[in-house]
């Protein structure tokens, strides 16, 4: 361990980041800021020759420093390409977990560069897992193909880290290097290491017993985003239903400085998180003989909330004397939150397939995309500033629909 725990000290180790995305773009331009040499691997030509040029190919994301990246790949301190960096000395996993359809989780990706990454596995080296899995797949997955490949044990011959990403999309008050990094080794030595290498790019990092307890942390907050968020839904249906403002109810809940936590109801929940992670947690409860019946029944609220806004549509329409089957309605952005360029699982999107299936008139306004960009995946754009609609639903809370003069759009009878 002497070895590659001096050349951290050093930051002479090379570093191999696979997945470059929303998590490892950051997380690879802070560790090159650190000091350290690193390599970007992805799949995807139009990343690996961006970055090659110092460009940014998620230009949306703001945690991404980008004089930094041009600087490091000016300096020769950031490659990028398909293939793995061999020599490297630390090996970092950052790629999407999606689900299947029946809500599986679909951890192929992982296992593919898990056997590339055993069948090249040098003595001594590092390997951490910063994607989200279920508690022990790390250990029971990850471990077990990198012992296969290599022929050598986790603990004694190479070390192995769980360390699941933490990221905000938009939120720059804690980015990446900011935000604290909880890890768990699959050993001492190997937790020892992971701590020594984190320290050098993350402010603060939360050691914890076991890969499991790491991967377990992620579950959790996750879960309890979900959770909350599930019953805020349920509560504001009852609040509709009695004909009180829940926004009211919950600031008014809020002012108590104890014992709760504000959530907001709203279409549904998007990301790359919060719609599949707890999800996970149920799969991994179901192994285990554990059944999360209140996590379950939360995420049920929460994919029932596009269905739910529809169902409030027709009635304000009906009330307000506009014929559905004659209107055009123009969702006001379709990002998955307020102030990101991102649809990834977006509730607003599941509206409006809902609506075009129904045979609705239904556009788009979504300053985050041009209206290009918007048309090339399908979507039908209106430009609030010259055109005309009846109804306008409000689908994610950007921060200039706030303010904006909705007087201006022609027609307009429904918000």
């Amino acid at each position: 361990m002497g070895s590659l725990k001096e050349i951290i000290a050093s930051k002479s180790a090379k570093v191999n980041v696979f997945g470059m995305g929303y998590v490892g773009i950051p997380l690879a331009v802070e560790i090159a800021k650190s000091g350290f040499r690193v390599h970007g691997t992805d799949r995807n030509d139009w990343k690996t020759s961006a970055l090659s040029s110092g460009k940014n190919p998620l230009f949306d994301l703001k945690e991404i420093d980008t004089a930094a990246l041009k600087n490091a790949v000016d300096e020769g301190r950031m490659t990028f390409s398909k293939d793995y960096d061999k020599n490297s000395d630390v090996t970092m996993i950052c790629v999407q977990t999606p689900m299947f359809p029946d809500r599986r989780p679909n951890l192929n990706a992982i296992k593919d560069i898990a056997k590339t990454v055993g069948k090249n596995l040098t003595k001594g080296s590092l390997v951490i897992n910063e994607s989200t899995v279920a508690p022990g797949m790390t250990r029971k997955l990850i471990a077990n193909i990198l012992e296969e490949e290599s022929r050598m044990k986790a603990g004694e011959d190479f070390y192995l880290v769980a360390s699941p990403e933490r990221i905000d999309p938009g939120n720059i008050t804690y980015t990446i290097n900011k935000m604290p990094k909880v890890i768990g080794g699959i050993n001492k030595d190997s937790l020892d290491l992971g701590v020594a290498f984190y320290s050098n790019f993350i402010q603060k990092v939360h050691p914890v017993s076991s890969l499991e307890a790491a991967e377990a942390t992620k579950m959790l907050e996750n879960s309890y985003r979900g959770l909350n968020i599930g019953f805020i839904n349920e509560f504001a249906k009852f609040c509709d239903a009695i004909g009180i403002n829940v926004v009211e109810v919950v600031n008014a809940a809020s002012t108590k400085p104890i014992g709760f936590a504000k959530h907001y109801p709203g279409i549904g929940v998007g990301g790359s998180c919060i719609p599949k992670d707890p999800y996970y947690l149920i799969s991994a409860g179901e192994e285990a003989g554990v059944q999360f019946t209140t996590l379950w029944n939360a995420m049920w609220s929460n994919e029932s909330m596009p269905y739910y806004t529809f169902n409030i549509l027709k009635k304000a329409a009906e009330a307000n004397k506009v014929k559905l089957e004659d209107a055009k309605v123009v969702i006001f952005g379709i990002a998955y939150k307020g102030d990101v360029r991102d649809l990834r699982d977006s509730p607003a999107i599941v509206l409006y397939n809902m609506l075009k299936r129904e045979g609705i008139k239904t556009y788009v306004f979504e300053p985050y995309f041009t209206d290009e960009e918007l048309r090339g995946m399908g979507y039908e754009t209106f430009n609030p500033d010259n055109g005309s609609c009846e109804i306008v639903i409000i689908g994610c809370d950007h921060s200039q629909f706030k303010d904006f003069d909705y007087k201006k759009v022609s027609g307009l009878k429904l918000i």
